[in-house]
Formats: structure tokens, C-alpha cells, sequence
């Protein structure tokens, strides 16, 4: 994108939802009033990681209210996991959504999904517990999965012992890793069941120059098939099968999994691994739902706030877990 625009909207595709580039536009006015203007894609991760929560720190507006926000930790390996209990009324519900965020593995965190995880509590009406799992480079694959392992097995034998059920959640990067533990709960028959699955613009193939990764895998908007690169290749150790399925799940048994809701996004690289997937698990005889939201790139829920399409996004997720 030009540096130099000023108003709204102008050089955005024509299709491009017109909140989301004022939105946009305002963040990029309030970075430079900072400072100048840094592609975090570009940072080195630990670096990367703050930047992150600068910029969407800028994006935290129109929060929902909680009745009660908790941070407990758990144990896994000798590492500690960060847990972030989001409970958006007084009223005890053994229920609950876990959430694992996005970042490519190597970035995010529940600071820089406090706003989707909000929406979605409130959406839902059920608590909404946002895992901070190990993040690559320093814990690559496969420590980002057995901290998922950890707590999941923990939370959900919470749930069957109080008579709730489990969703379980994530975007992008926390999509993949959301989808992977359904598999692994599959194969190992572990009980209770995951009730439902909500993945938000997920990675859950191999990167290839299909249509969306030709048509938005330049960077334009954020998420980039270098970028995408550069991320995996600082998760998947050298020498590790870019085959397995707890990597890429896409190539992996679909059947036999949880009630699925997908969310795309419109101008987003990851586009297709969406459809794939919805594809795959309707041909695996799973129940699977698909919605595409149009002219908004990838990560647009973090912008709930201020984004009227976000927000209906969440309510539709929200009402699925609720449903399931």
C-alpha cells in the first residue's frame, strides 16, 4: 500500500469493506504519530511480539465488559502455560470455549486476542479460556501441541466432572494447532468428546500458488506467503516430515471429528486452506459450516471493536458453540 494516502478507502481493492479501511487507515495514522512505521513481519520474534501488541493494543476499543477476567498458569513439561479466564456473567457455567490464538506460532498472545476473546465470551455466554502455549522459535513444533495436549486434557475432564461440554477455538496459526488436537483426541479415543470446533481463517495445508495464495500472498494486507514461510520455517524443525498432520492437518483423517464452524476471510492468502478443509470434512461425512466474509483480510476479528462484520462473525461462532 502507498504511504501516502489520506483518505479512507483510496487504493484499496474495490471490494474491500469500507469499515475496514477506515479502520485501518486510523491505525496507520496513530503509528506514525509514534514513530516510523515498522513491518513487524520483517522483525526479529522477540521483537515482532511487542510490536504486536502495540498495534492492537490501538485496535482494543469497544471491549465488552466481563463480570470477572482470571489468570491462573498449569505445568507442562517444566514450562509454565498461561491460562486467561474470560467470564462474561456471574452465572456458573461448566461449559466452555478454549481459545488458542493466532500469530504463526511464533507470535500472539491473549493480550493481542483480548478483543476476540471478549466478543466471543460475550457472544457465547459461556466462559472462554485463552491459552498462551509455547511459541517457536525457542519451543518449535511439537511443544506448541502438547501444551494444547496438557491443558485440554485437564479442562475437559473439569467439564465432564460438572456435566458442561468443551468448544474449542482458534485462528489462523491457533486454528491449526485447535484442529490438530480434535485429531489427536480422535485417534487416541480420549473422553469426553470435543462438542464443537471454531476455526477462524486457520493454516491447515502445505503452502502452494493456488488462487488465494496468488490473488493476496503479496502482502498487501498483512499476511504474506513470505511471511508464511519465514513463520513455519522458524515452528517445523529442519529435518521434521512437512507431511505429518499435526503439522499440516489438511493431510491428515478428517473423519470422526466435532461439528465444525469455519470462518474465511475474503481477502486473505488462507483463503482456500478454509475451503479445502470444509470440502474434506463434508466428504468425511462431518458436519462442517463455512462462512466467508467478504472484503476483509486475514485477521480482521481482532477488530470487533470497531467492525460491524467482526462482530456478526462472533455472534454466528458464538451461537454455533452455544448450538453444537
Amino acid at each position: 500500500m502507498r504511504s501516502d494516502r489520506s483518505l479512507p478507502g483510496e487504493g484499496y481493492p474495490r471490494d474491500f469493506d469500507p469499515a475496514m479501511a477506515a479502520i485501518l487507515e486510523r491505525q496507520r495514522a496513530a503509528a506514525l504519530r509514534e514513530g516510523p512505521v515498522v513491518d513487524r513481519y520483517e522483525l526479529p520474534f522477540a521483537e515482532a511480539r511487542a510490536a504486536l501488541i502495540g498495534e492492537r493494543r490501538r485496535s482494543h476499543t469497544g471491549l465488552p465488559a466481563m463480570h470477572a477476567i482470571d489468570e491462573e498458569s498449569c505445568r507442562v513439561e517444566g514450562r509454565a502455560v498461561g491460562l486467561r479466564w474470560y467470564r462474561p456473567t456471574a452465572q456458573a457455567d461448566a461449559s466452555l470455549i478454549v481459545y488458542l490464538h493466532g500469530g504463526g506460532w511464533c507470535v500472539g498472545s491473549n493480550d493481542t486476542h483480548d478483543t476476540v476473546l471478549r466478543h466471543l465470551a460475550m457472544a457465547s455466554g459461556m466462559p472462554v479460556c485463552g491459552i498462551e502455549y509455547s511459541l517457536a522459535p525457542e519451543h518449535p513444533f511439537p511443544a506448541a501441541t502438547r501444551d494444547v495436549r496438557a491443558v485440554v486434557d485437564l479442562l475437559s475432564t473439569e467439564t465432564r466432572r460438572h456435566g458442561g461440554r468443551l468448544v474449542l477455538a482458534g485462528d489462523s496459526a491457533g486454528a491449526n494447532l485447535a484442529l490438530v488436537e480434535a485429531m489427536r483426541r480422535r485417534d487416541e479415543g480420549a473422553s469426553p468428546d470435543i462438542a464443537a470446533l471454531l476455526l477462524f481463517y486457520g493454516v491447515y495445508g502445505p503452502l502452494s500458488d493456488r488462487g488465494s495464495v496468488a490473488a493476496y500472498g503479496g502482502g498487501e494486507f498483512g499476511l504474506s506467503a513470505k511471511v508464511q514461510q519465514r513463520y513455519l520455517g522458524a515452528y517445523v524443525p529442519k529435518g521434521a516430515d512437512i507431511g505429518d498432520p499435526r503439522i499440516h492437518p489438511l493431510l491428515g483423517r478428517l473423519d470422526g471429528l466435532p461439528p465444525a464452524w469455519l470462518l474465511a476471510a475474503g481477502l486473505d492468502m488462507l483463503l482456500d486452506d478454509s475451503v479445502d478443509l470444509h470440502r474434506a470434512l463434508q466428504a468425511a461425512q462431518v458436519s462442517a459450516e463455512l462462512r466467508i466474509c467478504p472484503g476483509v483480510p486475514h485477521g480482521f476479528l481482532n477488530h470487533a471493536g470497531a467492525l460491524p462484520a467482526a462482530r456478526h462473525c462472533l455472534m454466528e461462532a458464538g451461537r454455533f458453540a452455544v448450538d453444537a
